[in-house]
């Protein structure tokens, strides 16, 4: 997907699915099966980088923005009959395991679209600075960077729940024709400057997903389904997904991006499956590697992500 790149240049790899769809088994088997052949892979995520060893920039700017998506997408909810709030500092947002509580909620819905809309911005400016700041340098520095979710997802279900949200309650700040000329331009720069060299979408029924997530945690997570836009639990969560996988469809189309399709099978036979649609792109990129295909990959069991 890139063009011309400088001689020892690393590769940026990415994974583009719905939540619960194994993309993070995916990440994970890569990064082994590449370890394992001698090269340096950075598995990453912005997540990782608010308690990796980095200087206090980028660091505290990403921890910001970090807190700041969740203090937006959630200040205007209600959990038991109170505004949900949530710390200020990174210290006591450890402390207090606020992502964990979060988790936990039954948030009743927000009554604007302000909140995920502004969301959407914020992890937009996060993405920015996570890429030029400390994926691109890991490029520089020769290294694989495996990215186990593509951040234009999350950027994505933002922009869905102040559409839903706008749609439910036919009220507030922003309408839906409102909106779509602000998310417009960032997609267009995640399928431009933010690019992964490699990316593919791993695409695979909603009902699929919910399945394996119920198996692995027994619930859907709070930004999983709609509950935030008035819909919770199982449908919210499927018509959410089904909207994130028709646009993540037409993403991985128009830029460039491989397909994986997930079955109704084994784990470990749709990370095989999976492991060599990646070594195949990222032996087209680097042919000198010399990767092959993963036939001989150790058959394990492999959770969903």
């Amino acid at each position: 997907m890139s063009g011309s790149q400088p001689p020892g240049r690393g590769l940026y790899v990415s994974l583009l699915g719905i939540d619960g769809i194994g993309k993070s088994s995916l990440a994970q088997r890569l990064t082994r099966d590449l370890r394992e052949r001698g090269l340096k892979v950075l598995p990453l995520s912005w997540r990782d980088c608010l308690d990796a060893q980095l200087p206090g920039w980028p660091q505290q700017a990403l921890r910001t923005m970090w807190m700041d998506t969740y203090r937006l997408m959630f200040g205007s909810t209600i959990d038991q009959g109170q505004h949900i709030a949530l710390p200020e500092r990174y210290a006591d947002w450890v402390e207090e395991r606020a992502e964990e509580r979060l988790s936990e909620l039954a948030a009743t819905p927000s009554s604007a679209t302000t909140g995920p809309l502004a969301a959407a911005m914020v992890e937009f400016a996060g993405n920015l600075v996570l890429y030029s700041e400390v994926i691109r340098p890991a490029l520089e520095r020769g290294e694989i960077v495996v990215q186990e979710t593509f951040p234009y997802k999350h950027v994505l279900k933002e922009y869905l729940l102040a559409v839903y949200a706008a749609n439910r309650t036919g009220t507030g700040a922003y309408h839906p024709q409102e909106i779509d000329p602000l998310f417009t331009p960032m997609e267009e720069f995640f399928g431009g400057p933010l690019n992964p060299d490699v990316g593919v979408f791993v695409d695979g029924p909603p009902e699929l997903a919910l399945e394996w997530r119920l198996k692995q945690s027994g619930q859907v997570g709070v930004m999983e389904d709609l509950r935030i836009a008035g819909e919770p639990g199982f449908d919210g969560f499927v018509r959410l997904q089904s909207e994130c996988a028709r646009r993540f469809l037409e993403f991985a189309r128009k830029y460039g991006w491989q397909r994986h399709e997930v079955r109704d099978a084994p784990a470990d036979s749709n990370v095989r499956r999976g492991l060599d649609i990646l070594l195949a792109e990222i032996s087209r990129l680097r042919p000198h590697w010399q990767l092959g295909r993963c036939a001989g990959v150790a058959a394990e069991p492999a959770e969903p992500e």
